[in-house]
């Protein structure tokens, strides 16, 4: 037992030892003189020592910052190394790679960098800000000493009116810490010397940083302190210029999009009694709408029926069991029917591991996982219709898509806008997702719109609610950029950025054209919708006077064209005798069948799904020099950090 802890031991201190870093850095001194103009002049020595073999150090100093209000993108300039350098930058640093590959390194090393840091202009709304990382939190190695100085100019300011004054004020303003990201730890030694033209040095010392730890020291300065500051290009008056006028171009070449190759013939519906030949209620359910929903699966239970495939025997509580009466691909061979794959997946999925005169329960379907046979129905029978038998017109569907995508520009010229307006994360951010959402909103909404047109009862409602949601976004952008921006709401903006996207996700769904197939079949399945829809109950008499079966032949078809309640009520005050493949619990009337439709439409798709894939189940002040501590280690600009090559 004690030789497997001994083993324990060592193999921990070996593992230590092999990814403790095999140099550091003895000595880290830094100078930093403070810019009026926000340009700060930093010179930092480096004494490193090489326990093993290297080229040389990396050194990354941070380029790009988010600060309370502003963007800041810092500039290097005057950039000079004590040693050989290569320069690149990467994910907003400045990558210094300071060495040779041809020499190696071992003991001890000094590298002196210098280089003027270009802050540009302060954004901060009462008082200048002086927040910089003398030793950045990024270094990979532990620093022994650190010793550093900051040289402030003197500028009069009515808040201190004199040189006593001004080094009175730095002393009550000037916080250091140290240590990880985060920390509010203090330095050791932190000293102020007010010198004799009015400027003010700041010294101080550390030790002991271990990796990933840095120093960093912040002054609150008076307000217009900085003077002269570099100031970035002012988008604002451009992005409120350009954005509506993008937003309109889009919308106009959505237009001309759709009007040239997207434009569909309006259907000619002239009535029929029957569904396209050797269709089933699935793939009419499909066709008029372009979705196969759990209506247009369950509608096969009424249509095999019919057929003679299986019966149907209504139980106590809601409940059903179906028999199953025949073999699918024997009824193929008799009807002499074109039964597609899926339907045949679809029928011997429900009735999985079943011979003639066996019955299904719902136990039964959640047992054998149903549910995933309907899913993979739904894929089946969209894949049915593609090549020759494809809905749409290819080309016709690739300018849908790309115009649906152009709806995204005016969303993206508005958060350009309101982001660059604002200057500001939480702005930018909030309204950023807004607009996301609107987007993939408008998609939804617009598509479903036109693929449902001709089958729905009415339209009011739908446009009514597709009209609410844009206003609905508008009400939302303008909350946003009002509580950010303090009241200041571009309200016309807003409208324009919304109406436009929607205007032209609507033409990106309008777009997509059906194929000549495509049309044809659809025309057939809304004259076949008008006959269930208008048909006259005298001329609906003499028909069931050929086909005393007529109700229940095209019950299934009823159901996925959303007609099966108003099916039903043409025949309400005939006499219609149950159908031969049903038994009831409950007494038998006109609405029976509608009503069973609707309860398996809810009930089935619910009860296949196995129950286990429902079921839920966190500083203190310092003294040295009169300073406290105040912001966080990390927290200002510049640091950085390195590693060894």
């Amino acid at each position: 037992m004690k030789r497997i802890v001994l083993s324990v031991l060592l193999l921990a201190v070996c593992l230590s030892f092999a990814f403790a870093a095999d140099y550091y850095i003895k000595n880290y001194d830094v100078k930093i003189t403070v810019g009026n103009d926000a340009v700060h002049h930093i010179e930092e020595t480096l004494d490193v020592y090489f326990e093993g073999p290297h080229h040389g150090i990396v050194r990354e100093i941070p380029l790009d910052y988010r600060d309370y209000n502003e963007n800041i993108v810092a500039r290097v300039r005057n950039l000079t190394c004590s040693d050989d350098y290569e320069t690149d930058t990467d994910n907003g640093y400045l990558v210094m790679k300071i060495g040779s590959a041809e020499r190696t390194l071992r003991g001890d090393v000094r590298y002196v960098i210098s280089y003027d840091y270009d802050l540009g202009a302060d954004y901060n709304e009462g008082y200048d800000l002086f927040y910089m990382n003398i030793i950045g939190t990024s270094w990979e190695c532990p620093i022994n000493n650190v010793t550093f100085s900051v040289k402030l100019p003197y500028v009069e300011n009515e808040a201190f009116g004199s040189a006593k004054g001004f080094s009175d004020y730095v002393t009550k303003h000037t916080y250091f810490t140290s240590g990880s990201y985060g920390s509010t730890r203090g330095v050791e030694e932190a000293t102020l010397e007010s010198l004799s033209n009015g400027d003010v040095l700041i010294e101080g010392k550390t030790s002991g940083l271990r990796s990933y730890e840095g120093v960093t020291i912040k002054i609150d300065l008076p307000d217009n302190w900085y003077s002269g500051a570099r100031i970035p290009w002012d988008y604002r008056p451009v992005m409120k210029t350009v954005a509506p006028i993008v937003s309109i171009l889009v919308v106009v070449l959505a237009a001309v999009l759709w009007l040239v190759l997207g434009k569909d013939p309006t259907p000619i519906i002239v009535a029929r009694f029957q569904a396209p030949d050797g269709f089933s209620p699935l793939q009419v359910g499909y066709v008029a709408d372009y979705s196969v929903d759990d209506k247009d699966v369950i509608s096969m239970l009424f249509y095999w029926a019919d057929q003679g495939l299986l019966s149907i025997e209504e139980k106590k509580g809601g409940k059903y069991e179906f028999t199953k009466l025949n073999e699918i691909m024997d009824y193929a061979v008799k009807s002499g029917r074109n039964v597609p794959d899926f339907e045949r997946t679809l029928f011997n999925g429900f009735f999985k591991g079943c011979s003639i005169g066996d019955k299904v329960t719902f136990k039964d379907l959640e047992k054998n996982n149903f549910y995933e046979t309907i899913q993979k129905t739904k894929a089946s029978t969209r894949a049915f219709f593609t090549k020759s038998k494809a809905l749409t017109d290819t080309k016709s569907k690739v300018v849908s898509v790309l115009v649906m995508m152009l709806s995204f520009i005016p969303l993206v010229m508005g958060t350009l806008r309101i982001g660059l307006y604002e200057n500001n994360d939480g702005a930018f951010l909030f309204y950023l997702v807004a607009c996301v959402g609107l987007f993939f909103l408008n998609l939804f909404l617009f598509t479903t719109l036109f693929s449902k047109w001709y089958v729905r009862k009415s339209n009011f409602f739908a446009i009514l609610f597709r009209i609410l949601v844009p206003a609905a976004a508008v009400v939302i952008l303008c909350m946003l950029e009002g509580f950010f921006s303090n009241g200041n709401i571009a309200v016309v903006q807003n409208i324009i950025t919304v109406a436009a996207s929607s205007a032209v996700a609507i033409f990106g769904a309008a777009t997509e054209r059906r194929s000549k197939y495509g049309n044809r079949i659809f025309e057939e399945i809304l004259g076949y919708r008008e006959f269930i829809d208008k048909v006259e109950i005298d001329q609906l008499k003499m028909m069931i006077k050929d086909d005393p079966d007529l109700y229940y032949r095209v019950l299934s078809f009823a159901v996925v064209l959303g007609l099966e309640d108003k099916w039903a009520k043409k025949f309400d005050g005939m006499i219609v005798n149950p159908p031969v493949w049903y038994t009831g619990y409950s007494a038998f009337d006109v609405y029976c069948m509608s009503r069973m439709a609707n309860r398996m439409n809810r009930s089935i798709p619910l009860a296949s799904i196995p129950k286990s894939s429902i079921s839920g189940s966190p500083g203190s002040r310092i003294g040295g020099g009169g300073f406290g501590s105040s912001g966080f280690s990390g927290g200002g600009f510049g640091g950085g950090g390195g590693h060894a090559w």
